[in-house]
């Protein structure tokens, strides 16, 4: 299979070399991924100015660095790197703790496996999934190279699978995955996506007008046992489907008959 490797934390990233190391000499891989770590720029791309990419040194992989977003690396690869030798699925991960719920909107991460699916190319979006008690926002990142191994052992195993369910809703839906890190490992489920609170605030910074956000998770009764929050803390890879349509159809028919505005 061809796969193409993405990722929001940065090309030199320890879970992207580690699901490469797993993958390599099975399947043909490429290695496309941010200059430096890109967290949280969710699904933004780069229009107003140039985008830079090298070719990297890697021994048996075909690898660049570019210098925008991670749903860049995707566009960039499918419709003018490889756009006559398209990959079979994009694989973007591993991240650096969770994307679970409401992180998925912020998630560059996830936003990589979107771009992937809106381009007609199967995708799976893979993170270690855990809650640590830290002071930021951007939490801190999980350095065990074995929670990485982990995580890329189950990919690789479960990758036909995977791809199957991917391809046959090629333009409508990607896979995000959670592995679980901290609990033991207890298998895997198709769960819905969650919620995640953060006690958020901003910081004055060390210069005048300057602030950094800060923020820690903050626990809640809002979510439901078959959701992806609730998998991860109970052991279990959360595996969950997401639809690129935004529609909410049910408001839509509501409002189309009710509604009238001037």
């Amino acid at each position: 299979m061809k796969i193409l490797l993405v990722n929001d934390d940065g090309i030199d990233a320890v879970g992207l070399k580690t699901l490469a190391e797993t993958l390599s000499g099975e399947h043909e891989l490429y290695i496309v991924a941010p200059e430096a770590e890109r967290s949280a720029f969710s699904h933004s791309v780069t229009i107003f100015r140039d985008i830079r990419y090298i070719k990297t040194a890697h021994e048996t992989i075909e690898s660049y660095s570019i210098s925008g977003t991670p749903a860049d690396c995707v566009k960039f690869t499918i419709i003018h790197l490889f756009k006559d030798a398209k990959p079979d699925l994009v694989l973007s991960g591993i991240n650096s703790g969770p994307n679970l719920g409401s992180d998925i909107m912020y998630s560059g991460t996830v936003a990589a496996a979107s771009e992937a699916v809106f381009l007609g190319i199967p995708a799976v979006a893979v993170s270690l999934g855990g809650f640590m008690a830290v002071d930021t926002c951007v939490r801190a990142h999980y350095k065990a190279r074995e929670h990485y191994l982990e995580a890329a052992g189950f990919i690789k195993r479960n990758l036909n699978a995977l791809y199957a369910i991917a391809k046959e809703r090629t333009g409508e839906m990607l896979l995000n995955i959670n592995y679980p890190v901290k609990v033991p490992f207890k298998g895997a489920l198709f769960t819905k996506a969650g919620l995640n609170w953060y006690d958020d605030y901003f910081e004055s910074g060390s210069e005048p007008d300057v602030v950094q956000l800060k923020g820690k998770p903050m626990p809640h009764a809002l979510d439901e046992s078959d959701c992806d929050v609730a998998a991860i803390k109970a052991g279990y890879a959360a595996i969950t489907p997401l639809r690129l349509d935004r529609n909410h159809y049910e408001a839509l028919a509501e409002l189309r008959g009710k509604v009238e505005l001037l």
